[in-house]
Formats: structure tokens, C-alpha cells, sequence
């Protein structure tokens, strides 16, 4: 860490060229003494990437930022108050801090919180922001997770554990045995001195792999922030012997949308089947991560298009569906010539569910263009390929 990138001249004219061309800059070379322009440069890359991230960081000066592959691999902001605000207690241990982005947001929810960080440079990194934000109640501790586990001892409420899914040649990872640490074999040690453990795994993980690695879960909270599944977290509580429970959460400027469940009411539920009524659903990206495929039909009182396509329909508009609604104008068989006479040459925002041509290949076709408020499904109901002409619904 060069705390001579914090001086005064060098934080201005970080922020100043917050936007500037990089190739340009570095031709330019450094306008400083003893500074490298690469490492003015780094910051500068860095910060740009936080600025919709990472929002409290990027608007703090004197904010010292790691390599931009950090800030790539670190939780957002909302993403991070989202998982902060699913715990309480008295005590937290973030095993594999990073960047300290979690610590944050569980230093305002607990009244003590441990960040271990081994990388010695992203420790000294993380240190110095807590202070630049104002936060007090966070110890920094440079050392593996697991080490400190071992020879310090300590009992905690809570353990936050985010395994390293890249080897030491930066290749990404997927399996839980190749990523560290290896939460499979360490979860003994985990919860020998945790009452609670949130572990993160990759949002590509199945569900089930994880449930199979895991003892004692208790919650798995999908959270997905604008449609897009950012975090997949297991709760694991110590002697926890039960059913565990799936929490759905996606955010975004609409409002917030909601959806838990017990694992065994979606491998009990039955799903009822229809051609599209007169309003089509389309559950959010968390809860289809969540596998409550039947259960959504049984719950909502829906009619599922077909056994592999995650469409629901009605003839009455539901309130508080966790998903996006439509209202249906029309559905076509799928008959090219036909639909080119009708669809052909439509702007319309295009989507495929349980079909077999990809949207690139459909839009070339029926010389389809982006945009406007039509939304055509290409999809199967009751085994047979429709479109489905629809429009967001109004309330």
C-alpha cells in the first residue's frame, strides 16, 4: 500500500480523471514525482468500477482502493446490506474479508466484527478504509480465516465464511472441494466456535450440491438485485436437525419481492396445467433459482404452461407475485410462414422459455427489432410450440 496516493494533489487528480482515457494518461506518463503512472492509474481503474458497486466507497475521500480485480470479486453494496440485515447478534467473524465491503455493512448490525484477511496489502487496504468511513467496531486481523480459527479460539454468534472460487492462476472455480477453504471439510471447525455460519457460494451452485456438502442448514437465502442472482447463502445452525427453508428476495426500484418455502412443499406440490389465459407470469430470477417450479402454480392458484416451461397464466390478475406480469393479446402456434405475415418486422423484446431456437436465431427470422413495449414468448404449452403476444400489465 503507497499512502503516498493519498496525498491531497494525487486524491484531486484521481477524481478529476475519474472518466479521462486510460491509454492517454498513461502516455502523458506521471505528473508526479516518484509516482508511477500505473499505480495512479490502478486507483483511478479501480475507483471507476466502484462507482455504481460500491457507492459510499466511491463518494469517501481518501478512500485507498485495491487491484480492480478485488473490486470485481467483492459483494456490492446492496447486495451486502441485503445479507447484513438477515443477522443479529453480539459477534461476527468474516473469515475471507477481502476488500471489507461485508464487514461494513455487519459492523452496523453487531457490536463487534472480525475481518481476517491473509493477503497482507488488501488487510493494510481494508484497515485503512474502515477508519476512513468512521467505523470503530471492526478488528482487523491479517491471516488466514481458518488459522485464526485455530489459535485464537473465540466464540462467535455469528462466522460469515465467502470461499476463494479462483486458484492461484486466477482460473474461476465451481466446485465446492476446489474452492477455499473448503467449506465441506471445515465446517466441523466452523461451527465449534459459531453458533450460526452463512456461507456464499457460487450462484451457478445447484441448490441440491449444496444442501449434499452441508450439514445442519437451516435457511438458503437467494438474493437476486434487479432480476440478476447476486448471492446464494446457506445458513447453518449448530445441532439444527430440521426441514431447511428457502428465502427468495429480489430488489429493484418497483419494490422488493418476496417468496420462502419449506424444501418438501415444492416436492409435494402439484402444478395444474392451461394454454395462456389472459395474463401471463414470469417468476423472478431468485425464485428460479429456487427450484419452486410446482410450488408456484399450487401456491398462487396458477396454471403452469407445461412441465418444463416456468410460465404460470390466469384469467384474474394476482397482486404481489414475486415476478413480472403481463397481460396476453394474443398466442400463435409456431408456424413460420404464418407468423412472418404477422409478427414480421415488429419491434418487440424477445424471450424464449422451454424452445428450441435461440432469440438471436428467432429475431433474424421474423426480422424482429429491440425495444418498445410488445413482449413476444416463444415458448411450449401443453407439448406444442407457441408466441405469445403480451404487454407488461398495468395497476
Amino acid at each position: 500500500m503507497n499512502k503516498t496516493l493519498l496525498n491531497t494533489e494525487l486524491q484531486d487528480f484521481i477524481t478529476t480523471h475519474i472518466n479521462s482515457n486510460i491509454h492517454t494518461l498513461i502516455l502523458k506518463g506521471s505528473p508526479f514525482e516518484g509516482i508511477d503512472i500505473k499505480e495512479i492509474i490502478g486507483q483511478i481503474e479501480a475507483k471507476k468500477k466502484c462507482e455504481l458497486k460500491l457507492k459510499t466507497w466511491f463518494k469517501t475521500p481518501g478512500i485507498y482502493y485495491p487491484n480492480k480485480l478485488n473490486i470485481e470479486q467483492t459483494s456490492s453494496e446492496t447486495a451486502a446490506q441485503l445479507k447484513s440485515e438477515l443477522l443479529q447478534g453480539q459477534s461476527i467473524v468474516d473469515l475471507t474479508g477481502g476488500f471489507g465491503v461485508d464487514s461494513y455493512y455487519f459492523s452496523k448490525q453487531f457490536k463487534t466484527v472480525v475481518h481476517c484477511e491473509m493477503n497482507t496489502e488488501l488487510a493494510e487496504i481494508a484497515a485503512h478504509n474502515f477508519k476512513v468511513l468512521g467505523i470503530t467496531n471492526i478488528e482487523s486481523q491479517c491471516i488466514d480465516g481458518i488459522e485464526f480459527l485455530k489459535s485464537h479460539q473465540q466464540n462467535f454468534d455469528w462466522m460469515y465464511v465467502d470461499p476463494s472460487r479462483r486458484d492461484s492462476q486466477k482460473n474461476k472455480k465451481f466446485l465446492i472441494e476446489d474452492c477455499s477453504p473448503n467449506v465441506k471439510t471445515f465446517q466441523g471447525l466452523f461451527l465449534k466456535y459459531a453458533t450460526n455460519v452463512l456461507i456464499k457460494m457460487s450462484p451457478m451452485l445447484d441448490i441440491s450440491v449444496g444442501l449434499e456438502a452441508l450439514k445442519h442448514v437451516k435457511n438458503i437465502y437467494v438474493i437476486a438485485v434487479k432480476n440478476e442472482v447476486k448471492e446464494l447463502l446457506f445458513h447453518q445452525k449448530k445441532g439444527f436437525d430440521g426441514m431447511a427453508i428457502v428465502h427468495t428476495l429480489n430488489t429493484n426500484p418497483r419494490g422488493d419481492e418476496q417468496f420462502s418455502f419449506e424444501l418438501n412443499q415444492e416436492e409435494t406440490a402439484e402444478a395444474r396445467y392451461s394454454q395462456p389465459k389472459q395474463y401471463l407470469y414470469e417468476p423472478n430470477a431468485a425464485v428460479m433459482k429456487s427450484g419452486a417450479f410446482q410450488l408456484i402454480s399450487e401456491k398462487f392458484k396458477l396454471n403452469k404452461l407445461d412441465t418444463h416451461t416456468h410460465l404460470y397464466t390466469s384469467d384474474e390478475r394476482l397482486e404481489n407475485f414475486p415476478g413480472k406480469i403481463y397481460e396476453i393479446s394474443n398466442a400463435h402456434p409456431y408456424q413460420k410462414k404464418p407468423l412472418k405475415k404477422m409478427i414480421g418486422g415488429l419491434k418487440a423484446n424477445v424471450k424464449t422459455r422451454n424452445f428450441s431456437e435461440k432469440i438471436e436465431t428467432l429475431k433474424k427470422l421474423f426480422k424482429l427489432n429491440d425495444g418498445g413495449d410488445l413482449y413476444l414468448f416463444f415458448t411450449t404449452s401443453k407439448n406444442k410450440k407457441l408466441v405469445i403476444e403480451c404487454r407488461l400489465a398495468t395497476f
